[in-house]
């Protein structure tokens, strides 16, 4: 069982004596499924731009690292059996060695022979490569004679590398540390990372963690572990060894059922000297002596909980043991075995309770590294902490090196070092392979020499262990690729297992065996060397040309092309980027890009040069650039010559074309004055007839102007003999109405004094239809009620049509607005115009009078409709345009029969004009007429206009009970005083959350709610008190508010009222209000709420005395009530003016603003109430104005005019 895990080291009975280790390289074989065809390989070289040579029996094959090309005979070698190759050490030149004695070069693209081959040679192969065709030394005898390369083992030798059976030619060493062998047979061989062996291990146990001693620790399924020691010495290859472990560093190790252990080991002062900590995943800490009998018991340490999962651990340099856990944060051993264990976790300053890297650096404290925190260090009993501004960071491992930095490894975000206070990260762009770290370990690099090690202390490195690839960094702290990332030995690396052993090599275990790097040799590492570029081919207009023989082309516009490629014979050339300029064309570098090809079209004539370089992966060092030149010449037209030509002849061409121009011109002049004196002569006569026309046009007007005079003399005259007995008459029946009468005589007297206005209304008319002839008649925009307007026509007519047997009907559409802006005056003469003439000429049947809105076709507004419809005699089809003229009827048998001047409808034309509309007649002779006329519809608030009471108002019979939500004193006052005075039971309330709590506790029969009011706003107590009575028909609520903005209205019908009225309130109105929503009357005409227009305010001083119209009849004749609002008034204004003045813009200037309007409403001062709503609105929008300040004095100085007008209605206080 787990519990009871033994750990044994012992002695495979099996593997007693010393068994060597299989090892593996990276070896690539190159041979016909590659592209090479030829098996033997006689000799090989690498020139200067990087090409490798490989002599061969059927000619000279040049390698790119991607692609083999064979040159033979054809291409100008002296034969195609090449057995040496020199390249020269100055000049790079290239020199061929031939089987029967020849010699070529390499001169550009081509072979050019130098010695022709004897006719007698022998035909024997070269005996070895000789100086200074290779820089090895030369090992065995001919024929078969090799070079090793410096650092090589020569026990180990070219026949441990290859397949048994494989007969090496010769090797050369490339400029990027790759070992190439040729072969007799079989093909060609690359060595690459030939630092690197690979040893799987395929024992009973597998490897799971490395000591620092030259041993390794291997487990297996039964919890037993056993020691191999590692030796890989120059006299014998790696072996299984005895069980004797020594000495070992921090490192993880996971048996095969999956359990992970941690392994430290410790020296004690007294034999035994050695022993190892041992960690388990879930078994506690154990601890074992070294050396240990063969087979032990072991018990985990009884200072720690026995069931711990530990993840690291490290030693203090005071000898204290630094253990980390898995969700149990972290423990300290003490070095004296009596002390007890100090256990730290969050709640005494650990980041996290999972620890997954310890290290203890040179000043004695101790780094905790967790995921997704910060780093805790613990120093000087307490515990610091580094934070990072992007979050936490994933610690994968901790070490410190000889110079006191301390390396971060982490797992996204690179590799971080400490070094006096500060941070410093590295990541893929300073050359770290990836940003997911394994292991760290501190090295240092040296140099061997006749076998013999030196470690340089200058150049201590970090190596960073990574999933598939080792990273190292040298000491300018800039990583590089320890191994190259196409070798499939290096994979799956394990997590915190790697180690330095000083002798001359680093181990890393992986999945399946161990990973030796050698580091005696630094040219064994991955050559950082650029690759250089070489241009392949070129293009110009599509034709194939050498990229350096391009020299001049023709002076025209040509498409250039070239294509190049990196040569670098490392495996693995996807990471390859090129860059490349044309000189001349842009001098800035393309992007990076892995394709090899430019394109340049249409270059023009110039001097250019191509410059491309290379670089291996995104982050590699840019080659030097390869060039070629090319030169376009320049065509003829941009020669100075030519240019020169060009002026010349623009220069003699302007001169004859000025000669010519100057010749025409002068006889356009002779031809212009011609053609002036004879025009001068028809004008001057033209001018004196024109003269004659004008004093008889003068003549012609005064007579005009003097019988317009004399018509408006007449008009006058007449207009006045007639308004005379008129004006009687309307008096004479005013005063009759005053005395009493019965109801049927006040009706007469009604409709005696309304005909009387209205003939007087036509009398003016004649005179506004001359004024209309002058275009000095102006309509006046007031508010209107349309109801009213169609009611008071029809009352008019009623006698004329009941007296002559005719019906008269009133028709009002349900979209007609209550109440519209216009002049009521014009309007009522075109209707009583129309329906005149209906009444005159319908003998039976009727007339219709209708209302309609409709849409404008052109806009879509909402425009009125008025159409007057009669049963009378009709209009022939020819006469429908003619009846609009001054004067005009019919014919002359209408006038004889019916009378009339002719002016009505031509007078009701020019009227619906001037409204912006039109006026039209459909009509069928015999069967009656329709005139329609269509103006714009201008909604206003039916409030606005004061209501047509023709008596005092009744009281409410039984009383009412009214709720009055009103924070100002004197609205307060007004309301009662008013509703009183109608038999209404009224509850006064100073803010919307207390009408509320009264609407709870007591029942009313209608609610009057101030819009705005403090603690709650009108719209808000609307809104409770609906959702307490949803029936609006049982509580009817009103707002009272002091603006009369369509959308203030919409606001309050939103928030569930069922209208509203603009303050100061006109007392019918309001009487019919609560008249129509109670059910306790319905008064003759109720005047309904419709959208206002807002006027245009302007803060401009005006001052006027009182209108005290409104008052007085709120008042209803008490004059006392009207001597207290004006006191409520003199006490409260003064104080509200102040505030004005004092207050910034915002909510509370536009809620004192409000508060003071309604008071002066009262009064009727029209100016004060603008001014006071300008400052309202202002102060309310979130944009400072300026002319508040302005319109503030304003309204100041308009009530320090006003105090004095209010204090003569007051009575003089008596005298003391």
């Amino acid at each position: 069982m787990i519990r009871r895990l033994l750990l044994l080291f012992c002695l495979f009975t099996h593997l007693a004596a010393a068994q060597p280790l299989p090892q593996r390289q990276f070896l690539k074989q190159f041979g016909a499924a590659e592209g090479l065809s030829q098996p033997f390989i006689y000799a090989l070289a690498q020139d200067k731009a990087g090409y490798l040579w490989i002599g061969t029996a059927e000619g000279l094959v040049r390698f790119d690292g991607t692609t083999f090309q064979t040159f033979t005979t054809r291409e100008g070698l002296a034969e195609d059996f090449v057995t040496r190759l020199y390249v020269h050490p100055r000049t790079g030149r290239l020199w061929v060695g031939h089987y029967q004695g020849g010699l070529s070069f390499l001169n550009g693209q081509r072979f050019q022979p130098v010695a022709a081959a004897a006719k007698n040679a022998p035909l024997r192969p070269h005996t070895g490569i000789m100086p200074p065709d290779t820089a090895f030394r030369e090992y065995g005898k001919p024929p078969y004679s090799y070079a090793e390369p410096p650092g090589f083992e020569p026990s180990f030798g070219l026949h441990h590398l290859l397949p048994p059976g494989t007969v090496p030619q010769c090797v050369v060493l490339d400029q990027e540390h790759n070992l190439w062998i040729g072969t007799a047979g079989q093909g060609l061989w690359r060595w690459s990372d030939r630092h690197v062996t690979f040893y799987p291990i395929s024992a009973t146990g597998h490897i799971t963690a490395l000591t620092s001693g030259g041993r390794a620790i291997a487990g297996n399924a039964e919890a037993q572990l056993f020691g191999l020691r590692l030796r890989s010495g120059k006299s014998s290859p790696i072996t299984w060894t005895e069980n004797r472990l020594q000495y070992a560093p921090s490192v993880i190790l996971s048996t095969p059922d999956g359990r992970s252990l941690s392994i430290f080991t410790k020296r004690y002062p007294t034999p035994p000297a050695r022993a190892i900590w041992v960690g388990t995943a879930g078994h506690g800490l154990w601890q074992i002596p070294i050396p240990a009998p063969k087979a032990i018991k072991a018990n985990p340490t009884r200072r720690l909980p026995p069931d711990l999962a530990i993840t690291a651990l490290t030693q203090h340099p005071n000898g204290d043991l630094w253990v980390g856990t898995a969700l149990d944060g972290a423990y300290r051993l003490p070095a004296d075995t009596t002390q007890p264990a100090q256990h730290f976790t969050t709640a005494n300053g650990l980041l996290h309770n999972t620890i997954y890297a310890l290290t203890a650096d040179t000043a004695g404290g101790v780094w905790i590294g967790t995921h997704d925190t910060g780093l805790a260090v613990w120093r000087n009993g307490r515990f610091q902490y580094h934070r990072f501004p992007k979050g936490g960071i994933d610690v994968s491992a901790l070490v410190t090196d000889d110079a006191g930095r301390v390396w971060i490894g982490t797992e996204g975000a690179g590799v971080l070092s400490y070094f006096n206070g500060r941070f410093q990260q590295y990541s893929t762009p300073q050359g770290l392979v990836s940003p997911y770290c394994y292991a760290l370990l501190p090295v240092r690099w040296g140099t061997s020499y006749h076998g013999g090690y030196r470690y340089d202390a200058r150049r201590e490195q970090l190596v960073a262990v990574h999933r598939n690839a080792i990273s190292f960094a040298d000491s300018s702290q800039h990583f590089t690729a320890a191994t190259l990332p196409d070798n499939p030995l290096v994979r799956d690396l394990l997590p915190q297992a790697a180690v330095d052993w000083g002798d001359y090599c680093i181990w890393v275990l992986t999945r399946t065996g161990l990973l030796r790097l050698r580091t005696d040799e630094p040219d064994l590492l991955p050559s950082t060397t650029a690759p250089r570029p070489a241009l392949l081919f070129s293009e110009v207009d599509g034709a194939s040309r050498p990229p350096r023989q391009l020299g001049e082309l023709s002076a025209t516009q040509h498409r250039v092309s070239f294509w190049f490629r990196g040569i670098s014979l490392l495996p693995g050339r996807a990471g390859m980027q090129y860059q490349y300029r044309l000189r001349g064309y842009q001098e800035e570098w393309s992007r990076p890009a892995a394709v090899g090809e430019a394109q340049f079209p249409r270059l023009d004539a110039g001097q250019y040069v191509f410059e491309v370089r290379a670089r291996s992966g995104k982050y590699g060092t840019w080659s030097a650039p390869v060039t070629s030149g090319f030169r376009i010449a320049t065509p003829f037209w941009r020669t100075w010559w030519f240019a020169a030509l060009a002026a010349a002849a623009a220069l003699s061409l302007a001169y004859a074309f000025t000669r010519a121009r100057t010749a025409t011109l002068r006889r356009q002049k002779l031809q212009l004055e011609t053609t002036v004196r004879e025009r001068t002569t028809e004008l001057r006569q033209q001018k004196a007839a024109t003269e004659q026309i004008n004093a008889d046009l003068v003549v012609a007007r005064d007579a005009a102007e003097a019988s317009r005079r004399a018509k408006a003399q007449f008009l006058a005259n007449m207009s006045h003999e007639i308004r005379t007995p008129m004006n009687a008459v309307i008096g004479l029946t005013h005063l009759l109405r005053n005395t009493p009468i019965n109801p049927e005589q006040g009706e007469f007297l009604e409709a005696i004094q309304s005909s009387s206005n209205n003939l007087l209304v036509i009398i003016n008319d004649i005179l506004d239809s001359s004024k209309m002839e002058a275009g000095k008649l102006t309509l006046e925009q007031a508010p209107l009620r349309l109801p009213e307007l169609m009611e008071r026509v029809a009352r008019m007519f009623r006698f004329a049509t009941e007296a002559k047997g005719l019906y008269f009907r009133t028709e009002i559409a349900p979209a007609v607005p209550a109440a519209i802006l216009g002049d009521a005056v014009r309007l009522n003469q075109v209707l009583v115009n129309l329906v005149g003439n209906a009444v005159k000429f319908t003998t039976r049947g009727g007339i219709t009078l209708r209302l309609t809105v409709v849409p404008t076709a052109e806009t879509g507004a909402e425009t009125l409709r008025f159409g007057v419809q009669d049963t009378g005699i009709g209009i022939p089809a020819d006469k429908l345009d003619a009846i609009f003229e001054d004067f005009s009827q019919a014919n002359a048998s209408t006038t004889r029969q019916y009378g009339g001047t002719g002016l009505g409808l031509s007078i009701a034309r020019n009227l619906v004009q001037l409204h912006g509309g039109r006026l039209w007649v459909e009509s069928r002779e015999g069967q009656g007429s329709t005139f329609w006329f269509d103006i714009p519809s201008l909604p206003t608030d039916a409030a606005a206009v004061r209501a047509e009471v023709t008596g005092p108002l009744a009281p409410f019979e039984p009383a009412l009970r009214v709720l009055v939500a009103e924070d100002n004193d004197l609205n307060q006052l007004v309301a009662r005083k008013t509703l009183e005075a109608w038999n209404v039971q009224v509850t006064i309330a100073a803010n919307g959350r207390l009408a509320v709590e009264a609407a709870q506790q007591q029942a009313f029969d209608a609610v009057l709610l101030d819009v705005q009011m403090p603690e709650m706003d009108g719209y808000e107590a609307a809104r409770q008190l609906r959702s307490l009575f949803p029936d609006a028909a049982r509580l009817p609520l009103i707002g009272l508010t002091a603006s009369a903005l369509p959308e203030d209205r919409v606001l309050a019908l939103e928030a569930g009222m069922n209208d509203t009225l603009a303050k100061p309130f006109d007392p019918a109105v309001l009487y019919a209000r609560l008249a129509h929503f109670t059910g306790r009357a319905v008064p003759h005409a109720i005047p309904a709420a419709a959208p206002a227009m807002p006027s245009q305010v302007s803060p401009i001083l005006s001052s006027s005395r009182p209108d005290w119209r409104l008052l007085e009849e709120l008042a209803g004749g008490n004059e006392g009530f009207v001597q207290q609002i004006i006191r409520t008034f003199l006490a409260q204004a003064p104080e509200l003016a102040v505030q004005l003045l004092q207050l910034p813009p915002g909510p509370e200037l536009a809620q004192t603003a409000h508060k003071l309007k309604g008071q002066a409403a009262y009064f009727g001062v029209d100016s004060l109430t603008e001014q006071l709503d300008f400052v309202e609105q202002k102060a309310r929008q979130p944009i400072a104005d300026s002319s508040l300040a302005e319109a503030c004095s304003s309204i100041q100085q308009q009530l320090l005019s006003l105090y004095p007008l209010l204090r003569e209605r007051l009575p003089e206080a008596p005298q003391k």
